[in-house]
């Protein structure tokens, strides 16, 4: 057993508009890493994004050639978060924290967050996403509505890095996070949840 178990990858194949989405965001990151360490290097050369005219342009006929089953049609949605040093933007793009906060604040019955990289504080000059604060507003509104609600936040022991100082980066930010929540419940959540 290692500590990551069950954990494990899952694969798909993705056609249309969202892995044109996942193939541009590929290219950005290239081209910006290409700048950032290989710029005289041509056997890193730069990636172009090809256009398609249409919709049309972005099916695949061939499908039987690499899958065992037809596929089949779903809405997807592509977020990520991405900023200066990713993809060397001015602007920081945070689609997957107004993704989870939407999802958050739509929820009826529970929240399930399974991420080993789930990482979120209040107030903090490093970590600026807003998830603790989401989820700290849908529990007081679910006790104010008197609703049987739930929140699972499911993490890995260990996140999946071979380096050691990964590893004890990224836990150096979760095990706060996970801090966060105990002191929303005893300060906050219990001040604002009594008679």
């Amino acid at each position: 057993l290692v500590p990551r178990m069950p954990w494990h990858d899952e694969a798909l194949v993705v056609f249309g508009e969202a892995a044109r989405d996942v193939a541009r965001h590929f290219i950005q990151r290239w081209n910006i890493h290409k700048c950032e360490k290989f710029l005289y290097n041509d056997s890193y050369p730069f990636l172009l994004p090809k256009t398609y005219d249409d919709r049309e342009e972005l099916r695949v006929t061939n499908w039987k050639e690499f899958l065992d089953s037809p596929p089949y049609r779903v809405d997807a949605q592509c977020v990520r978060s991405v900023g200066p040093w990713s993809i060397g933007t001015k602007t920081i793009e945070s689609s997957i924290q107004n993704a989870y906060i939407q999802m958050i604040d739509a929820a009826k019955y529970y929240i399930y967050i399974e991420n080993q990289f789930f990482i979120t504080m209040a107030e903090d000059a490093v970590v600026k996403n807003q998830l603790a604060e989401a989820l700290y507003r849908r529990i007081i509104r679910a006790h104010a509505s008197r609703e049987k609600f739930r929140i699972y936040i499911v993490l890995p022991l260990l996140p999946g890095f071979d380096n050691v100082n990964a590893v004890q980066a990224v836990l150096y930010f979760i095990m706060p996070s996970i801090e966060l929540f105990n002191c929303y419940r005893v300060y906050s959540i219990d001040n604002s949840l009594s008679p």
